[in-house]
C-alpha cells in the first residue's frame, strides 16, 4: 500500500487552494474514484493536514476503501468503515462517525461514494451538515467508460447523483483510461472530452491524471493539454482488469 517516496508527485496548487471542510468523490463505476481518493488523501496529509477518509460506497463493497483500510491506518490515515459485522455486506450500512466527522473541527475528510447515481444515497444523510460545514462534490469521469463517454453521458450522471444526494456536483477529475493499454494520445483525447464536458456544463475539471508509466511523457501533455496534471499511482487491483469496462474509441472527431 506505501507509496514509493520517490512516486509521490502532486500539484502543488493541493497545498495552496483554498479547499472545502469536505470532499466527497462520485464517479461511474469504473472510473477510478477509489484510486483518486487514496491519492488525495496521500495528497493532503504531505500538505501537512490531518486526514480522515470515510467510506460510504454502498454498491461495491468489495472494491472500495475498506479493501485497503488496514494499511492506511499504518500510515497514519483515520478511516471510516461500516460496523465490523456488516464491513463486506452490500447493505446501505454507513458507518455513524461520518456524521461526527463533517461537523468536527479541523482536518480534512474525503468521503469515498458508491460508483453511479444510486452510490449518492448514501450522502443524503449527511446532506445538511455537508452544506453547513462546506463541501466539494467531485464527480471522476473515465470518458471511456460507455456512460460518461460525451457531455450528455456526464449530464446525465450529475443530475442522477445530484438528484438523488441532494448535493451539487461542483468540479470535475478527468481519469481517461484503458488501464495498462493507455496511450497519451488516449489521455489527451480523454482531457479535452472531460474538459468540454465541464465546459458545457459550467463545472471546474480540478486535475487530468496521468499513469506513472507516461511521467516521462509528461512535458508534452502539458503543453498540449486543457488541464493541470497529476500523476495517479495506483493502489487497488480491481476486477476488472483485462479492460473490458472500457471502450477504445477509434473515432474521434
Amino acid at each position: 500500500m506505501k507509496m514509493p517516496e520517490g512516486e509521490r508527485a502532486f500539484p502543488a496548487s493541493l497545498c495552496e487552494r483554498k479547499w472545502p471542510k469536505a470532499l466527497a468523490v462520485t464517479g461511474a463505476l469504473g472510473s477510478g474514484k477509489t484510486e483518486w481518493v487514496l491519492n488525495m488523501a496521500l495528497g493532503f496529509r504531505d500538505c501537512g493536514e490531518e486526514v480522515t477518509v470515510a467510506d460510504v460506497d454502498i454498491i461495491n463493497p468489495y472494491f472500495c476503501v475498506r479493501q485497503v483500510a488496514d494499511s492506511l491506518r499504518e500510515e497514519g490515515f483515520r478511516i471510516l468503515t461500516p460496523p465490523e459485522s456488516t464491513r463486506w455486506s452490500d447493505m446501505p450500512v454507513i458507518a455513524p462517525a461520518v456524521a461526527w466527522a463533517v461537523k468536527s473541527p479541523g482536518g480534512r475528510l474525503l468521503i469515498d461514494v458508491g460508483g453511479d447515481a444510486a452510490g449518492g444515497r448514501a450522502l443524503k444523510q449527511f446532506s445538511a451538515q455537508m452544506k453547513e460545514a462546506g463541501y466539494l462534490l467531485v464527480l471522476v469521469v473515465n470518458p471511456f467508460r460507455p456512460s460518461t463517454m460525451d457531455t450528455g453521458g456526464v449530464l446525465e450522471l450529475v443530475k442522477g447523483i445530484e438528484g438523488i444526494s441532494e448535493l451539487k456536483v461542483g468540479a470535475l477529475v478527468a481519469n481517461p483510461h484503458l488501464m495498462d493499454q493507455t496511450t497519451a494520445e488516449d489521455l489527451l483525447w480523454g482531457y479535452r472530452r472531460v474538459f468540454e464536458a465541464g465546459k458545457a456544463l459550467g463545472l471546474e475539471v480540478l486535475y487530468g491524471t496521468v499513469s506513472p508509466r507516461l511521467v516521462s511523457q509528461t512535458g508534452v501533455l502539458q503543453k498540449d493539454s486543457p488541464l493541470e496534471l497529476w500523476p495517479m499511482v495506483r493502489r487497488m487491483m480491481l476486477p476488472w482488469e483485462e479492460g473490458y469496462m472500457w471502450t477504445r474509441v477509434d473515432d474521434r472527431s
